[in-house]
């Protein structure tokens, strides 16, 4: 089957969108879906940063093999959804790495727009229906106006509680697009965000 191709954009690629394919890969497990990341800045290959490592081993999901892509090398004309976290990302991914305009959105933007998830019977064809999700949550979006694009700020040089409270975010908003989209309503995989640093840490070091 043809997988359904999700791609995360956001800044250096070394937390928010690393952490947001790591978490929509693990509640899809088993599903025709396939998640990649990038960051707007010109840099490859760096480790994601200590905090996304540390919140990965806690949530159930490895960032371990992961190092940062830029997203000018990258060609996204056949992806069948891009989502920034801030709407520079969604610029950049349509102008420099031609991602297509109506199916790049900022997660926050996009998310709001998937109806509640009814259930669809077995024998549904998923891949055929997050694309026509797609489809009609770009339709929606072209048709509104005097919105402003919701963003999730960059916590890189902020304390633990600005880490731990933007991965509560993006955990929260994986779990709302993979139900929205495919269904998925189990979260048991998806350990909640850790409250306070320490055992994580320590495990990392073996």
């Amino acid at each position: 089957m043809d997988p359904f191709s999700i791609v995360f954009v956001c800044t250096g690629n070394r937390f928010r969108s690393p952490l947001a394919a790591a978490f929509v890969q693990r509640l899809t497990l088993g599903l025709p879906v396939e998640t990649e990341s990038y960051g707007t800045l010109s840099v490859e290959d760096a480790p994601p940063l200590p905090e996304a490592a540390e919140i990965a081993v806690w949530s159930g999901v490895s960032l371990s093999e992961h190092r940062s892509r830029y997203l000018n090398n990258a060609s996204l004309g056949n992806v069948d959804l891009v989502l920034g976290f801030e709407p520079t990302h969604v610029r950049q991914a349509v102008v420099d790495a031609g991602a297509p305009r109506e199916r790049s959105f900022t997660i926050g933007d996009f998310v709001p727009l998937l109806p509640p998830y009814g259930g669809a019977p077995a024998d549904r064809d998923i891949v055929g229906r997050a694309r026509s999700l797609v489809v009609d949550a770009g339709r929606r979006l072209a048709g509104s106006t005097g919105l402003k694009s919701k963003s999730m700020a960059d916590p890189f040089g902020g304390p633990w509680k600005v880490y731990r409270r933007t991965a509560f975010e993006i955990r929260e908003l994986t779990i709302a697009l993979v139900e929205g989209l495919f269904g998925v309503t189990d979260v048991s995989g998806l350990p909640p965000i850790p409250a306070r640093r320490g055992r994580a840490r320590r495990i990392l070091r073996r």
